[in-house]
């Protein structure tokens, strides 16, 4: 039976015979064991994509102490389009997605504790390559069509609490349940004849976990720090052969961030972040292998304008990320870098909060096998309850 991941590898490994653009979030969503997205709101992503550190009591799958002090009940959900533009050697690919990486919900239980749950994204294995080629028939050579298919990643649940231990010190803890699925299919069309199909379908289980703290110096500073990881991604795959199993080793990862208002109308964030995800680098060898890998980021938020005399909060930020699987074992690692700007705008007396943010990014390099310049932009809407 083909070895887990094997199909999506194979596929992935065609771009560099690409005739047709493929649809996806990344075609670096084909390596490894996905392209990895972090479950932020617009306005974490406008300044920047820092992960963690914001001043107020916040809805995050990040950190799980960022809920503390909620003073009501609220929600939060968040959508992506995004647009990349790739080219591996010679060959240029294109594509577009939309996904919804949060979903959560956050619920004041009794005196300093609050509970929240939610659904975010992990890794996307999201994409799809089409090759044209020709081959020798006993009636004279005939064209053909390859089509690669990938939808679908690596998705989390969370169940999480945070208690306000002092009026300085919160602290957070939260269970990951990995959930989700991925389609791969391959699809030939010769010239005359049906169409040939095959299928794999990958399943994904594990737990995992991760405890978080806020501590705040001053009524102008805020500084945070979670660890996460632990437990095992299951991989289960079925094809007409057969079932398959692997493991994969969920890494462990800090994520510390900090904020401070300057000034009357001004806010400073920054944010940075490690995952090991070497333990997984034999596992994924033959496919490139993988890397521990740490991202920065930092943002500014402006609060002196407002519109039809609601505060209009503008952001700007930038990041760069370490990614940590390889595109192929003979190019280096591929690296992200970003700038961000956003704005925000209040309805109902601040009972719902709507963020927008556009990121410019590249992906990659001529080192890394690829070159991907990509357009991403996040909407998110945030409803407390009264």
């Amino acid at each position: 039976m083909t070895s887990l991941f094997a199909r999506t590898a194979a596929g992935a490994a065609l771009l560099a015979l690409l005739a047709a653009p493929a649809g996806a979030q990344s075609i670096l969503a084909s390596r490894g064991l996905g392209y990895p997205i972090e479950p932020l709101d617009a306005r974490s992503r406008g300044l920047g994509g820092v992960t963690t550190g914001l001043p107020d009591p916040a809805i995050s799958m990040v950190n799980p102490a960022s809920a503390a002090g909620t003073p009501v009940y609220g929600f939060v959900v968040a959508m992506q389009p995004d647009r990349y533009d790739a080219t591996a050697g010679s060959v240029h690919s294109s594509g577009t997605t939309v996904r919804f990486p949060l979903l959560m919900a956050v619920i004041p239980a009794w005196g300093r504790l609050v509970l929240q749950a939610g659904y975010g994204a992990y890794l996307d294995q999201h994409w799809q390559v089409e090759q044209s080629d020709s081959i020798d028939l006993s009636t004279g050579r005939v064209g053909v069509q390859d089509r690669f298919t990938s939808s679908g990643g690596v998705a989390r649940f969370q169940a999480g609490a945070a208690y306000q231990l002092t009026e300085r010190l919160s602290l957070g803890a939260a269970a990951d349940v990995f959930t989700g699925s991925a389609h791969d299919s391959t699809e030939r069309t010769i010239v005359g004849f049906l169409p040939a199909q095959s299928e794999v379908v990958f399943r994904y289980s594990g737990i995992g976990g991760r405890l978080g703290a806020r501590f705040q110096p001053s009524s102008r500073t805020s500084v945070s720090a979670v660890v996460y990881g632990g437990g095992r991604i299951r991989a289960e795959s079925q094809d007409s052969v057969g079932r398959e199993q692997k493991d994969y080793t969920n890494p462990l990862g800090v994520d510390a961030g900090a904020s401070a208002q300057v000034g009357r109308n001004a806010i400073v964030a920054a944010s940075a972040r490690w995952a090991g995800w070497s333990t997984v680098d034999d596992e994924l060898a033959s496919a490139g292998g993988a890397r521990d890998a740490m991202g920065v980021s930092g943002g500014v938020e402006y609060l002196g304008l407002s519109f039809f005399r609601k505060p209009l909060p503008l952001r700007l930020g930038a990041r760069y990320a370490q990614l940590p699987f390889r595109w192929s074992a003979a190019s280096e690692f591929p690296n992200e870098r970003a700038v961000t700007g956003g704005l925000g705008l209040s309805f109902g007396g601040g009972a719902a909060l709507f963020d927008a943010s556009a990121e410019r990014g590249w992906r990659g390099g001529a080192a890394a096998g690829v070159d991907e310049p990509y357009w991403r932009f996040s909407f998110s809407l945030r409803v407390l309850g009264r």
